[in-house]
């Protein structure tokens, strides 16, 4: 699997070896690491590094499923994303969703139009949800900001004693024909997966966006290191901001303000990075970033899972929501 680590391993065979070894000997080892974070920084660099994998569906340094559901066509497919390659695995025509356009408040019996991590399945304990279901975690950080409500949105089967099902009465989920839906466990089970939901529009990606979007991650990690509070901040959307510990950007610009001003010397490495198209109703370019943040610094460490959504603006990243 394609990992930051090997990335930076071929960074250091491939590129001028004799100039690093300069670097080295005269500024250390710091100063290399400087160079190399540089490198992560460029478009073209992620370009090369991208350039035999199949991105349409988003970039994953882990094998992953993806389970798309397109409202408009009532059709849900499962692909597995390995390695660079994608395999469509399973198709299902005439499922049942909620009624059309993006979920905004609970009870509208809508289901939502974006890109949500999906749980093991479950045993709900109603026989309406057929055999089990899945969970989304709808509502994400996003759509919390973006002051939408409601909950318990799954995908499950059909009623175990016969109900009939229609468009009202799935509540905003997915219903998929009980005779399947052990295929599609089986399809799931034993890989993290996500499940991408969208109206019409077909929603996909492409290398010069997932390009763009990673040297634009290394750029904003390489300020936030240097405490360049300037250009750390430049990354947000002042707008629509919000951090999952409810800060707006006002409030957040200005504990960051106070926390860089100290000037601490930090350590921050990411891994298992993924980036994923988000629909939505409006066409924006927004996108999913996830990775495993490995922070450190004088008075403070973390490690753990980390999710930005992101608005695309020409070649600029604007972040949405922090999670």
């Amino acid at each position: 699997m394609f990992k930051v680590a090997s990335i930076i391993f071929s960074m250091v065979v491939f590129a001028n070896a004799n100039n690093l070894v300069k670097i080295y000997l005269n500024e250390g080892i710091k100063a290399v690491e400087q160079v190399l974070e540089q490198e992560l920084s460029k478009k073209d660099f992620w370009l090369d590094e991208i350039k035999d994998k199949n991105v349409t569906l988003g970039y994953y340094d882990e094998d992953v499923a993806i389970v798309l559901t397109n409202k408009n066509d009532k059709i849900i497919r499962v692909y597995h994303y390995d390695d660079g390659k994608v395999e469509k695995k399973f198709i299902q025509k005439d499922v049942l969703t909620g009624l059309a356009g993006d979920k905004e408040i609970e009870g509208d019996l809508k289901t939502p139009i974006g890109f949500y991590e999906l749980g093991k399945k479950f045993y709900p304990g109603d026989p309406y949800y057929g055999p089990f279901a899945f969970a989304t975690t709808y509502p994400n950080v996003l759509d919390k900001t973006l002051g939408k409500t409601g909950g318990g949105i799954w995908i499950h089967g059909y009623p175990l004693d016969g109900t009939r099902l229609d468009t009202y009465k799935t509540r905003g989920c997915i219903a998929v024909q009980n005779d399947l839906l052990e295929d599609f466990n089986k399809l799931v089970a034993d890989r993290k997966s996500y499940a991408m939901t969208e109206e019409k529009a077909k929603v996909r990606t492409n290398y010069d966006e997932i390009a763009i979007l990673l040297a634009n991650l290394f750029a904003w990690k390489d300020s936030w290191q240097k405490s360049d509070i300037k250009k750390y901040l430049s990354f947000y959307d002042q707008k629509i901001f919000k951090h999952k510990n409810k800060f707006n950007y006002e409030q957040f610009a200005r504990n960051k303000e106070r926390i860089f001003a100290k000037n601490e010397e930090k350590s921050i490495k990411f891994s298992d990075l993924s980036i994923s198209p988000y629909p939505n109703d409006r066409n924006e370019k927004i996108f999913r970033i996830g990775f495993y943040e490995d922070y450190r610094s004088t008075n403070f460490k973390f490690k753990g899972e980390k999710v930005l959504y992101v608005k695309l603006v020409g070649d600029k990243m604007q972040i949405l929501a922090e999670q």
